[in-house]
């Protein structure tokens, strides 16, 4: 007869699971990482190289334009500068959201404040920023992580709350750094929204990366009552492993 294959003993399972646990995790940190690399790269790319040759053009079709005695030609030219203009302000609006490099260059409490600043100026919402805390001590990691759950928290703001007000609050709370988004808009339903994928990638991806760095997400809505995305992230200690 031949032998019984080995069980593994319940210790070792556990093992086991811990192992691939850890794995999986750094794995998908290595991911991220990758991720916010190319983000960075594009955004680069876009400013650096179309949003020069777009302004290169913009400056040739202006000489053109001056050139031209044709009143039908000057006011196609004009059409198609303004064209061009709209599209070049969209490529740095784009490049900025891939990549600010305000978060790399001067920290998270300053991308915090240039995010804020620049909600106000393109949407005219009320954007209260309380900054409670030495943000110095975030590693690069959690701050890249904050700063995006916040990006994406007031992304949903401005296209679904159909909010006046939203108040973003940073602190730190022992060893650890919490970050809260709340606006009074309409709010939603929680629950509801898990159950419809294609409806919370936004949700879902804040928590993965949340994760990540051995945070916490909350989220608490109802309708009518607006929202508050609430995230919690160890800064005591390693915090990717």
């Amino acid at each position: 007869m031949g032998r019984r294959p080995t069980v593994p003993s319940v210790t070792e399972q556990v093992a086991e699971l811990e192992a691939y646990r850890v794995g999986a995790r750094a794995l998908a940190s290595r991911i991220l990482g990758a991720q916010e690399a190319e983000r960075v790269r594009v955004s680069r790319e876009l400013h650096d190289d179309t949003g020069q040759a777009l302004t290169l053009l913009l400056v040739r079709l202006q000489l053109v334009e001056n050139m031209s005695s044709e009143p039908q030609v000057q006011c196609e030219l004009a059409d198609l500068r303004e064209l061009v203009g709209q599209t070049l302000d969209g490529v740095r609006r784009l490049a900025v959201h891939l990549g600010p490099s305000v978060l790399e260059d001067l920290g998270l409490c300053a991308a915090l404040e240039w995010l804020a600043d620049r909600v106000r100026a393109e949407t005219g919402l009320v954007v209260d920023l309380r900054l409670d805390c030495e943000c110095r001590r975030a590693p690069s990691e959690v701050a890249v992580a904050i700063f995006r759950v916040a990006q994406e928290a007031l992304t949903n703001v401005v296209r679904h709350a159909r909010a006046t007000r939203v108040e973003i609050r940073i602190r730190t709370i022992g060893d650890s750094l919490e970050l809260s988004v709340t606006d009074d808009g309409a709010g939603f339903g929680v629950d509801e929204a898990q159950r419809r994928p294609s409806e919370s990638v936004g949700l879902f991806g804040m928590a993965e990366r949340i994760a990540l760095v051995r945070g916490t997400l909350e989220i608490d809505s109802s309708l009518g009552r607006g929202t508050c995305v609430r995230t919690t992230v160890p800064i005591g200690e390693e915090v990717i492993t």
